[in-house]
């Protein structure tokens, strides 16, 4: 039977990663796999453990503009946004930070547009909790024309209130992607 729900999900994830958008690339995009496991509760009151697998390829945007500025730009929008860069590599255009621990807001983004991490009492648990986050952004070159503007985020939570919790996953909303790629098309003009 697990290996069943394992086939089932890993073929899920397959088809949800084929399926993301943005403009095609000649490069691989570099994916996240990490096992996740879901408790369910069901009426009778028995738990099943349903074993997932979720799947990171971040979001690609088409940046129409030159290496040079596309890169000027996306090192801006960080600064922008007050994330904090501790990775900065100019020869292959990364730029992120490995290790972003941050409340309620990215920039003027409010957590909860930027990730999901469950809730509780009609809050969710974003607004609330401690985040930490992992976030890369880099350029590639598009195969027809411009650069592809690949950004990722990893992103777990833990209530502030009780030490002895365990992290929580949580999965982005996709906002602070859209974001940083609008701002930097915005910044080169495209």
């Amino acid at each position: 039977m697990s290996r069943f729900l394992i086939l089932c999900a890993a073929a899920a994830c397959a088809a949800c990663a084929s399926a993301k958008s943005g403009a095609p690339s000649d490069e691989p995009v570099p994916t996240t796999m990490t096992p996740v496991t879901q408790r369910v509760v069901v009426a009778s009151g028995e738990a099943l453990s349903i074993n997932t697998m979720d799947v990171n390829q971040g979001s690609t945007t088409l940046v129409l503009a030159s290496l040079d500025s596309s890169w000027a730009a996306l090192k801006a929008t960080y600064t922008e946004l007050a994330i904090p860069v501790t990775t900065l590599q100019d020869a292959t255009h990364l730029i992120g930070n490995e290790g972003y621990k941050v409340r309620r807001r990215i920039g003027k983004i409010p957590m909860q547009l930027i990730l999901d991490c469950g809730g509780a009492q009609g809050m969710q648990n974003a607004e609330t909790y401690d985040i930490f986050l992992t976030i890369s952004s880099y350029l590639t070159k598009h195969p027809k024309a411009g650069y592809n503007l690949v950004t990722r985020i990893d992103a777990s939570a833990k209530s502030p209130n009780f030490n002895r919790e365990q992290n929580i996953k949580c999965s982005s909303q996709g906002e602070l992607e859209k974001q940083i790629g609008e701002s930097v098309r915005k910044k080169t003009g495209y």
